[in-house]
């Protein structure tokens, strides 16, 4: 028992370690264990160095070599704990590579693996670290697809499960917020997402800071939004958190934006991109490739723009949020109508057809933002629209979404931002 203590204080003194060489001394640790028999510590080990290689940039496939070996143990000598928190390492891992469609089915599999628990009468069921894990995951991706509904059950059973002050209480609390944050940004209602900071900077500073500076940059106080990001890089930097690098680098490439400072913007954006590719980071990858494609479109060279942003489509409609579709199907409709010399004296037969093909793209954007509620980002469709039919004489269609602006124009009360100022 000595022995377990000891090497259970010492695994936990690993994990707060950064770089290799607690990754050495953690595989040393594993083999001790494994010497002295101990299959619970030495998959403690284990689930450890993976989650080293998760944030070192390791690939997926090595990673969950890795897990199926100690799986395996799992099994051999029935350590369901120990199942359950692989099962929730692997969702989270799959998370964070951009592969939602693999972390939902491991999510799934925790929880059907739960049900099939027998139950003590009397005993709380599935109130583990892992349970929870896998649930706050579930939340998030159903309010990625809009689906509320589903979100508020999954938060009511979280609340039920782990209540206020107990010990996993954070995890949901932190997944709650920030499910409501986005769906008011999404929403264009930036003061309620601002009144949701000060609770999210409580939970995590980190994305507190970053979600602040997410809201000034809405509100177009770029200044204030700036110096918060430049604190954030430097703490990224420090302690060497990749997946917020490179979401500050696109934030602040979208400042840039703002005052058509575009050509400033690659050096970033390219950084953002080989630091998601490094890490195989797919959703983040994704994403620069999309700032990439737009920062072109905005330089004069649809054509580049359209092919690059052909490599992130797949992986955005494959696994990605509707709002991250949405974004990419209105830019991709701009890159068309741009290349289609939409503004432009040209009438070729193939500009008409890639007109025609911007109407087909258009129609899917608004369907995604339709299902957010997304009225800014509708609004910026129908514009496009009525802009677009009218170049190929269609006027009773070019009416039809003329009207549809104004209304939402009138709805929102607020001046229409320029299109070309926001991806």
């Amino acid at each position: 028992f000595f022995f377990f203590k000891n090497f259970s204080s010492w695994l936990y003194t690993l994990e707060q370690m950064k770089g290799s060489d607690s990754t050495v001394l953690t595989e040393d640790s594993v083999k001790m264990a494994a010497h002295f028999c101990l299959p619970y510590l030495a998959s403690l080990g284990i689930q450890s160095l993976v989650q080293q290689g998760a944030t070192q940039g390791k690939t997926a496939h090595k990673l969950m070599d890795a897990l199926k070996d100690t799986d395996i143990l799992h099994w051999k000598h029935s350590l369901s704990e120990l199942i359950e928190m692989s099962l929730a390492q692997t969702t989270s891992i799959w998370r964070m590579y951009g592969k939602s469609t693999m972390a939902l089915q491991q999510a799934q599999l925790l929880l059907n693996m739960s049900s099939l628990e027998p139950v003590n009468f009397g005993v709380q069921q599935n109130n583990t670290e892992a349970f929870a894990v896998a649930l706050c995951h579930l939340a998030e991706l159903h309010a990625e697809q809009g689906l509320y509904g589903s979100v508020s059950e999954l938060i009511q059973h979280l609340k039920e499960q782990f209540p206020p002050h107990t010990q996993h209480a954070k995890l949901w609390m932190l997944c709650d917020l920030k499910i409501q944050f986005e769906q008011h940004m999404n929403e264009g209602k930036y003061h309620l997402a601002d009144s949701l900071v000060t609770a999210i900077s409580a939970l995590n500073k980190t994305e507190g800071l970053y979600r602040k500076a997410q809201v000034l940059k809405a509100l177009k106080r770029s200044t204030a939004a700036s110096n918060i990001l430049q604190q954030l890089q430097v703490h990224c930097e420090k302690m060497k958190s990749i997946e917020m690098t490179i979401r500050v680098l696109l934030s602040t490439a979208e400042l840039h934006w703002e005052s058509s400072g575009f050509s400033t913007t690659l050096p970033l954006l390219l950084q953002a991109l080989a630091l998601a590719r490094q890490h195989h980071l797919q959703s983040l990858a994704s994403e620069s490739i999309l700032h990439l494609a737009f920062t072109q479109l905005m330089l004069g060279v649809p054509e580049q723009a359209l092919n690059v942003l052909h490599e992130a489509i797949e992986p955005i409609l494959a696994h990605g949020a509707v709002i991250d579709k949405g974004r990419a199907m209105l830019l991709a409709a701009r890159c068309q109508m741009a290349v289609a010399g939409i503004g432009t004296h040209r009438r070729e037969q193939t500009d008409v057809c890639t007109a025609l093909l911007a109407v087909k793209t258009l129609t899917e954007a608004a369907g995604n933002f339709s299902t957010l509620n997304c009225k800014e980002r509708l609004r910026d469709v129908h514009y496009l629209q009525a802009q677009l039919h009218h170049f190929l004489g269609q006027t009773q269609e070019r009416n039809k979404c003329a009207m549809l602006f104004r209304l939402l124009d009138q709805e929102l009360q607020s001046p229409a931002p320029l299109i070309s100022m926001r991806l």
